[in-house]
């Protein structure tokens, strides 16, 4: 996007709807009060990885190196408030008594690849 290799057809736009109105709801649920062997660790990390790539994208267009519509820019203002929940999941998942849960174990490969990535994300947000 930053070297406007897509299209501008509104599909950015329609993605940043989407995941604002699923982070809304995901928010309301109250999934992430509930204990580890209740939780996915990778879906959670999964989307600890998202809203960084939200903030990664703010600051983006702050230094002009993304260019978004108007529209888009407003999207991901909103979608600003969710960055802290990113912060959370990885706070909660780093906590190694969290990583004793059953719902860990049974995917420790896939949960232990992405909390690496949650922990440094820049060569998954970054191309």
């Amino acid at each position: 996007m930053g070297r406007q290799a897509m299209p501008d057809d509104g599909l950015l736009e329609r993605l940043l709807t989407v995941a604002l109105t699923g982070l809304q709801y995901y928010a309301r649920t109250g999934e992430l009060r509930k204990p580890a062997s209740y939780r996915l660790a990778f879906r959670e990390l999964g989307l600890a990885i998202g809203v960084r790539a939200v903030d990664r994208m703010w600051q983006e267009a702050g230094q002009d190196r993304l260019i978004l519509s108007a529209e888009a820019r407003a999207l991901l203002e909103v979608l600003l408030d969710f960055v802290p929940l990113g912060d959370d999941i990885e706070s909660f998942w780093r906590h190694p008594e969290h990583r004793h849960a059953a719902t860990w174990a049974e995917h420790r490969d896939i949960n232990a690849v992405m909390l690496a990535t949650c922990l440094a994300p820049d060569g998954f947000l970054a191309v």
